[in-house]
């Protein structure tokens, strides 16, 4: 195992979705395959945050078809005013 993997998982960035949710990305490792996960999270009654079944999570080799998809989809959506303003 490298040193990279030993660091693992890695909470990348969240943010809080509504009052019981926050989405987070994160890298991990599941089994021996290096992989991106986005989902939510949500807080249980003690307020814990535990994963949500909602996401997805893809080997990181797909991270840069991923990251482009997503840059075309926010050029996409500012172009057609679905963007509030300070979110672009």
């Amino acid at each position: 195992m490298s040193n990279l993997e030993n660091g693992l998982p890695v909470v990348v960035a969240e943010w809080q979705r509504n009052k019981r949710e926050m989405l987070r990305v994160c890298l991990h490792k599941y089994f021996k395959a290096i992989c991106i996960d986005v989902r939510t999270w949500y807080r249980d009654g003690e307020g814990a945050l535990k994963p949500g079944k909602s996401g997805l999570s893809l080997s990181v080799k797909h991270l840069p078809d991923l990251a482009d998809a997503l840059q075309k989809a926010k050029e996409t959506a500012a172009e057609l005013g679905l963007l509030n303003e300070g979110q672009q």
